[in-house]
C-alpha cells in the first residue's frame, strides 16, 4: 500500500512540473474591477446572443442576452475575448474598451472560418482548401454526447473509408502520427486530442514516406488559449457483464460422450454407468462437476471508473494545456487473490507553447503513463476453456477428513480453515488453487513521451517564410513483478459407506519465499525528428502560393531487435490556389532504406493532387440547393520498405551443413553451403494511386456529402520466386521485387441535419466497399482453381464439404479421402479434379476473411437540455471460421454444448456436426466450407443519454457548464451467428458495459 500512495505522490510531482506555475497562477496585487457594459452586433448591427465573453485571462465569463446585451465586471486593464458560433473571434485590449457603445463581430465565411483549420502533414489549411481525401474529427464535440475515450472505438463506425478504427480502406494499417511524429496512440485519451485526421490518399500522406504507404492517422493533442481559462472535469463509474461465456458439458454428459466417441472409435466405453450416475448425483466432493464459469467462480459485474481533469488557459506569453486521469476496473473472478485483482491507470500530460521573442516560438509536450494490472498467478481463462469438470475438486471439506489425519494435522495451508486444497499427481496446480495460494502477480507498464517544436518567424527574410524542427523522444517498458508461492495439493481416499475421507496423498509443498521476482521484461524506444521549411502567401488577394521543404525521420526499436526499424526522407509540398476555387498540390518524397542494396536505397515518389470548387462559378449560382461542392482528383506513387521483413535480403547467405571427418578421423569439421543467393537490384515495393472524389454541402447546410472513388495497384512486392528456378537451384534463390495486388472501392459519408422547434437530429451514415485481386504471385498448382492469382487477397481456400458418410456403403463408393481413415458421420468432401482421390489438390476459393462492404450509423437527437445519441457499426461479405477446441472437439479435449448436436446413428438425419473421436480427427477439422458462417453483423456499440443542467443552477453552484450522463457500450448485437462473435474462448470475456457520470466546467 506504501508503494502506491509514493507512485501517487510521484506521479502529482510529475504533473506539477508540465505547465508553468507562474502562467495560471493569479497575482497577488490587488486589483480594483471595473463594469464593463456594452453590446455585441454583427456586422448588420443586429444583436448577437449567447455570445461569450472572456475576461481576466478566462477566468471570468459572461454570456450576452437576447438583445446582445452583456455586463462582466473585470479587473482593470484586461483584456476581453468574445467568441459566439458562427462568427469569427475578437481579442479587445483593455485600452480598446472606453467610449465603446459596441463590439462588432465577424461573420465566419462557410468553410473558411478560424474554426475551419485542418490539421494536415507538416502543416495547416482551411477545410474549403482540402485537396486530398482526407477526413476530419473533433473530439470536442463528440464528447459533448458521447463520453467515450478509446481513440480506436470513437473511430470505429465514425469515419469513411476506414474500415475498423486503423485499417485505412480496407487496405492496412495506416501510421499513426501524434503531434507531427510517429507513435503509438493506445495511452492517449480521446479527451486529449483536438482533432484527428485521417490521410487516405497518398498525395495526402506522402511527405512522411515509406511508412505512410497504408495513409495515416494523424492525432494532434489539444493547446491551451490565451485569454480563455478552463478547468474540465469529467467523471464516471459503471460496470462491465460479459456478453457471453463458453458453456461446457456436466461431468455425467462428458462421460457419457466420451464413452460415445471411444465405441465410434472402436475402442471400449471408459466410464461405467455407476460412476456416471455417482457423477450425476453424488456427493460432489467425491464426484466432482465443477463449471469454472459459474458463480461459485465468476462475479456477475465487474466495476470499472474514471475521472479525467484537463486545465487549460495563458496569455499573450505563454499558453498551457494539461490533463490528468485516474482510470480503475476490477476483475470478474470473486475467490481468493483475484477478489482484489484489477487495474489502476494514471496518466498526465501537458502542453505548453511559449513566445521566446517576437520571431521564435517554442512548444514542449509531455506526457507520463502509469499502468498497473495485478491479479493471481496464472492463466484463470486458459485452464477454465481445457480442465474437464471430472478431474478433481478443486476444494476438499476439512469437516470430511478424519480429523487425526498426519496429513490434514501437520498441514501448512488451508482456504479459512475449511478446506483444501484438491488436486492429483497430474493436475499439481489448478486455477482455483492459483487464486488462493499461488501468490500474485503485477504487470506493470510505463509510457513516457516528450516532444519539443521551436518555430521561427522568417518574415524579415522572406515573407510568409518560417522554419520549424520538432524531437521526440518516446519510451514505453513493461514488464510483471510477481510473488509466487508453492503449494500442496491432496487427492482424498474416500470411504464409500460414509461419504467421509478416510485417507489423503499429498502432493508439492507449501513454501512462501516472499522473494518478488520480475519477468518478461520488454520495452520500446522511439526517437522522431523533423526540419521543415513552409512558406505561405496569397498575392492580390486572389493567388495562394504555398510550398514546404521537409527532412523527416524516426528511429524505433524493441527489445531484442538488433537493428530496429528506420524511416528517413526528404518532401516536398508546392501548392498553388485562385481565389479558393481552384487548386494544385504536388506532394513528393524521397525515401530511403538501409534494408536495400547501396544504389538502391533511394527512391522518389511523386504525387498530384487537384480540386475545383465548382460551386463558387458563376453557372451554379443559380444552383440555391448547392451551399458548397468540390471535385478531386489526386494520384501517385510512393515507393515503401514496410513489406520487407528484415536485413539483408539482398545479400548471400551462407549456413553450415553436416559433419565430416578425414585423415583417418582424427581431423572433422562442417560444411558451408549456400541458403539463400543475392540481388543486388532488389528495390522498394510500390503503391500506384488514383483517386477521384467530391464533398459537398447542400439545402442550407443540412446534408453533407464526401465520396471517394479509388485504385491502388501494389507491385514490387518482395518474395523468394521459388516457382521461378529449378529445384536444385533452392538454396541459391534470391529475394525479388515479384508479386502484384490491387485494390479497387469507393467510400461515402452522409450527414443530415434538421431542426424542428427545440428538436434537432442529426444522422450521420458512412460506408465503404472495397474488393481486392491478387494479379501476380509466386504460385505453381496441378489444377487452374488451386491459384491466387484472380481471386481476392483475402480468399479463403479449402474443401467443398458435401454433408456426413452415412453408412460403410456410402464410404464404399465415395472418393478416396487423403486425411486418414473415415467412417460414418465424417465429413464428406467434393473431388474437384476428378482424380479420385480427395487432398489439398482440391481446395478451392469458399469465402473470404475481410468484409468488402463495412458501414456506420449514428444518430443524434437534441431536444431543449436532452441529448440522446446513438452509434453503431457493420459488416457485411465475410466469411468466419469456428476453428478452435470449443468447436473442434476430438482427442482429450473438454466438450462444449456445442457438440451435442453430433452425428451419432440415431441422429443421422438431423445432425449438424461430425461424429465423435478420442483419436485425432484430421479428416473433420481442417480448411473447409463446412466450417464457415457467413459474419455479416450489426452492433450497436454506443448510447447515451445526456442533460445538461440549466446554466443558472450551474452558475449557482459556481460552474459555467454542469451536464450528467447515462451510456453503455456493446449493447447489441444483430447476426445470424450472435452467439459466436459475443463468445471468446480461453481469455477473458467480452463486456457490455453501462455507465452513469458528470462532466462539469469552471
Amino acid at each position: 500500500m506504501k508503494k502506491k500512495y509514493i507512485q501517487i505522490l510521484i506521479f502529482l510531482y510529475l504533473i506539477a512540473l508540465m505547465f508553468p506555475i507562474d502562467v495560471i497562477a493569479q497575482s497577488k496585487n490587488e486589483r480594483s474591477n471595473i463594469i464593463i457594459e456594452s453590446v455585441v452586433v454583427n456586422e448588420e448591427g443586429k444583436p448577437v446572443a449567447g455570445a461569450t465573453i472572456f475576461g481576466h485571462e478566462g477566468a471570468i465569463t459572461a454570456k450576452t442576452d437576447e438583445s446582445g446585451r452583456f455586463s462582466i465586471s473585470v479587473p482593470v486593464q484586461t483584456d476581453l475575448l468574445i467568441e459566439a458560433d458562427g462568427y469569427e473571434s475578437i481579442l479587445l485590449k483593455s485600452g480598446e474598451l472606453e467610449d465603446l457603445d459596441s463590439f462588432t463581430l465577424k461573420q465566419s465565411i462557410f468553410m473558411y472560418g478560424e474554426k475551419d483549420n485542418v490539421n494536415i502533414a507538416f502543416g495547416k489549411v482551411k477545410r474549403g482548401n482540402l485537396t486530398g481525401a482526407i477526413s476530419v474529427l473533433n473530439p470536442a464535440e463528440i464528447l459533448k454526447y458521447d463520453n467515450i475515450q478509446s481513440i480506436s472505438e470513437a473511430l470505429n463506425g465514425r469515419i469513411p473509408g476506414l474500415l475498423g478504427s486503423s485499417n485505412i480502406r480496407g487496405i492496412g494499417g495506416g501510421m499513426v502520427i501524434v503531434d507531427g511524429l510517429p507513435r503509438s496512440a493506445e495511452s492517449i485519451n480521446l479527451s486529449e486530442v483536438e482533432q484527428i485526421t485521417v490521410l487516405k490518399d497518398i498525395n495526402s500522406s506522402v511527405l512522411y514516406g515509406s511508412e505512410a504507404v497504408n495513409g495515416v492517422l494523424l492525432i494532434t493533442t489539444k493547446r491551451g488559449q490565451a485569454n480563455k481559462k478552463r478547468i474540465d472535469v469529467t467523471g464516471h463509474y459503471g460496470f462491465s457483464n460479459p456478453t457471453a461465456l463458453p458453456k461446457y458439458l456436466s461431468s455425467a454428459d462428458y462421460m457419457e460422450l466420451y464413452n460415445e466417441a471411444r465405441i465410434n472409435d472402436g475402442l471400449s466405453p471408459q466410464f461405467d454407468a455407476n460412476s456416471i450416475a455417482n457423477y450425476r448425483s453424488g456427493n460432489p466432493y467425491q464426484y466432482p462437476n465443477v463449471d469454472y464459469y459459474s458463480g461459485e467462480y465468476l462475479r456477475k459485474l465487474r466495476p470499472f471508473s474514471r475521472i479525467t481533469t484537463e486545465l487549460s488557459g495563458g496569455n499573450d506569453i505563454a499558453t498551457y494545456y494539461s490533463n490528468l486521469g485516474w482510470e480503475q476496473s476490477g476483475s470478474l473472478l470473486n475467490f481468493g487473490e483475484s477478489t482484489n485483482a484489477g487495474s489502476n491507470r494514471f496518466n498526465a500530460r501537458g502542453n505548453v507553447d511559449m513566445k521566446i521573442t517576437s520571431w521564435v516560438k517554442s512548444s514542449i509536450n509531455a506526457t507520463a503513463v502509469l499502468d498497473n494490472n495485478k491479479g493471481a498467478v496464472g492463466d484463470y481463462w486458459s485452464e477454465a476453456a481445457t480442465l474437464k469438470p471430472n478431474l478433481f475438486a478443486p476444494l476438499i471439506p476439512i469437516e470430511l477428513i478424519d480429523p487425526e489425519n498426519s496429513l490434514l494435522k501437520g498441514r501448512k495451508n488451508d482456504v479459512d480453515g475449511k478446506y483444501l486444497l484438491g488436486g492429483t499427481s497430474s493436475y499439481l496446480t489448478n486455477p482455483i488453487a492459483n487464486g488462493y495460494s499461488g501468490g500474485q502477480t503485477e504487470n506493470v507498464q510505463r509510457n513516457f513521451s516528450v516532444d519539443n517544436r521551436i518555430e521561427f518567424n522568417l518574415e524579415e527574410i522572406v515573407k510568409g517564410l518560417t522554419f520549424q524542427t520538432n524531437v521526440s523522444f518516446d519510451f514505453y517498458t513493461s514488464y510483471n513483478q510477481s510473488i509466487t508461492n508453492e503449494y500442496s495439493v491432496y487427492e482424498p481416499v474416500w470411504n464409500a459407506g460414509t461419504n467421509s475421507i478416510d485417507g489423503l496423498s499429498k502432493y508439492g509443498s507449501d513454501i512462501r519465499s516472499g522473494n518478488q521476482n520480475v519477468s518478461g521484461l520488454s520495452f520500446t524506444r522511439r526517437f522522431g525528428f523533423y526540419g521543415v521549411f513552409d512558406y505561405k502567401r496569397t498575392f492580390a488577394d486572389v493567388h495562394q502560393l504555398s510550398g514546404s521543404l521537409l527532412g523527416f525521420g524516426n528511429r524505433y526499436k524493441v527489445r531484442g531487435d538488433f537493428f530496429g526499424n528506420k524511416n528517413v526522407n526528404m518532401g516536398l509540398r508546392l501548392a498553388y490556389g485562385y481565389k479558393n476555387k481552384y487548386m494544385a498540390d504536388f506532394s513528393s518524397a524521397y525515401v530511403n532504406s538501409v534494408k536495400l542494396p547501396e544504389g538502391n536505397r533511394g527512391a522518389f515518389s511523386p504525387t498530384l493532387g487537384l480540386s475545383w470548387l465548382i460551386s463558387s462559378e458563376e453557372f451554379m449560382k443559380s444552383a440555391s440547393a448547392v451551399n458548397f461542392l468540390k471535385l478531386r482528383i489526386s494520384g501517385g506513387i510512393i515507393n515503401s520498405d514496410q513489406g520487407i521483413g528484415g536485413f539483408y535480403y539482398y545479400d548471400n547467405k551462407y549456413g553450415g551443413t553436416g559433419n565430416y571427418s578425414w585423415f583417418e578421423g582424427t581431423w572433422s569439421g562442417s560444411g558451408t553451403v549456400s541458403v539463400q543467393g543475392g540481388n543486388n537490384r532488389l528495390a522498394f515495393e510500390k503503391r500506384k494511386e488514383f483517386n477521384l472524389g467530391a464533398n459537398g454541402v447542400f439545402f442550407d447546410n443540412k446534408l453533407s456529402v464526401d465520396a471517394n472513388l479509388f485504385v491502388s495497384d501494389y507491385y514490387d512486392q518482395i518474395t523468394r520466386p521459388q516457382t521461378q528456378y529449378p529445384s536444385y537451384y533452392a538454396n541459391f534463390i534470391p529475394y525479388e521485387n515479384f508479386d502484384s495486388n490491387a485494390y479497387r472501392g469507393a467510400e461515402l459519408g452522409l450527414s443530415y441535419t434538421q431542426k424542428i422547434g427545440d428538436l434537432t437530429l442529426v444522422l450521420g451514415a458512412n460506408a465503404l466497399y472495397v474488393t481486392s485481386e491478387v494479379l501476380k504471385r509466386d504460385e505453381i498448382y496441378a489444377n487452374d482453381y488451386q491459384y491466387r492469382v484472380g481471386h481476392p487477397v483475402d480468399a479463403r481456400f479449402g474443401l467443398v464439404a458435401e454433408g456426413f458418410f452415412m453408412d460403410q456403403s456410402d464410404i464404399n463408393s465415395h472418393e478416396i479421402q487423403a486425411f486418414g481413415t473415415v467412417k460414418p458421420g465424417d465429413i464428406k468432401y467434393v473431388d474437384q479434379n476428378g482424380d479420385g482421390i480427395i487432398d489439398s489438390n482440391d481446395e478451392v476459393v469458399i469465402g473470404r476473411s475481410q468484409a468488402p462492404l463495412s458501414y456506420g450509423l449514428n444518430l443524434k437527437l437534441s431536444w431543449k437540455n436532452l441529448t440522446l445519441f446513438a452509434k453503431g457499426n457493420g459488416r457485411m461479405g465475410a466469411e468466419g471460421s469456428l476453428s478452435n477446441d470449443y468447436y473442434w472437439v476430438d482427442g482429450n479435449d473438454k466438450y462444449s454444448t456445442y457438440v451435442l448436436d453430433r452425428w451419432t446413428e440415431a441422429t443421422k438425419a438431423t445432425a449438424t456436426l461430425p461424429r465423435l473421436s478420442t483419436l485425432s480427427s484430421t479428416n473433420n477439422y481442417r480448411s473447409s466450407t463446412f466450417w464457415l458462417y457467413k459474419d455479416d453483423y450489426f452492433t450497436l456499440d454506443r448510447l447515451q443519454l445526456t442533460y445538461d443542467v440549466p446554466a443558472n443552477v450551474a452558475g449557482n453552484l459556481k460552474m459555467k457548464h454542469l451536464s450528467v450522463f447515462v451510456n453503455g457500450s456493446n449493447l447489441l448485437t444483430i447476426s445470424k451467428f450472435k452467439d459466436i462473435r459475443e463468445l471468446s474462448i480461453g481469455a477473458e470475456p467480452y463486456y457490455r458495459s453501462f455507465s452513469i457520470g458528470v462532466k462539469t466546467m469552471f
